[in-house]
């Protein structure tokens, strides 16, 4: 029968070495999941991690640990023996990757703790050079939910500096599994909504360079509903061809000029550029919250107290 062994473990707490010291020599293909994070990083197209957004970085992890566990599950169908360095702190975590696993291929599944001691977890963190971020990685390895035998698995180890040993605890309740589950599928569900509006709102910036669309100038009044080329060969400072839409910046025809806009006002006040909406005029309060709203807010004409309805 196949096998899948996971190694997890806070950062510097010794996984690489113990798979080496273990499992090498062996057949068995190892895994790691820093590679598969690092490529999803380069994909993403984020050239500095500093840089990426919060929400890119949720993806690109969440997308590393499902190629990850479908490269383990094609290996087993293989009937190889896998070994994977992985983190797995939440149980919610290594659940879905149990059920995933028993789902498409027979195999034995275990896992590996790596609980060292203090002494030999400051020699791991100072090798590795990890000493300005050793607050983090304590804090991390408080939040590891030890794994328990209702999580699914065959075999589950404890790996201290006394060795590896055994350690199946008492199985928790049944609603433990089924709470887990239903987290899991809110989550999924909740990902999948906001990947499809992301997905809608992209389709509808893309649409917004070539469909017409309603153009205000904030200075004169003038509006047209015209397209992005249109309003582009007439003069008009507008997104998408003159700054984004949703942000700061001039919304002028081809007659006025920028030093009599909202953009200019918070930019040469002096102060940091922040638009503070209490500090707005009727005029100016107008002109943020449709740009606040844009692309939507650009679709259909915007009523004046003396338009008709």
């Amino acid at each position: 029968m196949p096998k899948v062994s996971f190694v997890i473990g806070a950062a510097a707490s010794g996984k690489t070495y113990y798979i080496d010291q273990h499992f090498a020599g062996r057949d068995v293909v190892i895994l790691n999941i820093y590679d598969y994070q690092q490529k999803a990083y380069e994909e993403s197209g984020f050239k500095h991690m500093d840089m990426m957004p919060m929400p890119v970085k949720l993806r690109c992890l969440m997308k590393a640990n499902d190629d990850l566990l479908n490269d383990i599950i094609e290996k087993l169908k293989q009937g190889k023996e896998v070994v994977a360095e992985q983190t797995l702190f939440k149980a919610k975590r290594r659940i879905a990757y149990v059920d995933a696993i028993r789902k498409a291929v027979d195999a034995d599944i275990e896992i590996y703790v790596m609980c060292p001691g203090e002494e030999r977890w400051q020699e791991n963190i100072s090798l590795r050079k990890l000493e300005n971020d050793r607050g983090y990685i304590v804090s991390t390895a408080a939040d590891i939910e030890f794994p328990n035998p209702a999580e699914g698995f065959d075999s589950i180890y404890e790996v201290s500096d006394d060795g590896t040993k055994l350690r199946m605890d008492q199985p928790l309740e049944k609603q433990f599994l089924e709470d887990a589950r239903r987290e899991i599928a809110e989550e999924k569900e909740r990902i999948e909504k906001e990947d499809e509006k992301t997905r809608r709102q992209l389709e509808l910036l893309e649409s917004m360079k070539t469909r017409p669309f309603w153009h205000y100038c904030e200075v004169c009044g003038k509006k047209e509903f015209i397209t992005d080329e249109e309003a582009f060969n007439s003069g008009w400072d507008y997104p998408p061809r003159i700054g984004f839409f949703g942000m700061l910046g001039p919304r002028t025809c081809g007659s006025c000029q920028m030093t009599d806009t909202l953009y200019w006002k918070i930019q040469t006040s002096g102060q940091l550029p922040i638009v503070m909406e209490g500090d707005l005029n009727d005029k100016e309060l107008v002109t943020w919250r449709r740009i606040k709203g844009e692309p939507e807010s650009l679709l259909e004409e915007e009523k004046g107290q003396g338009d008709p309805e």
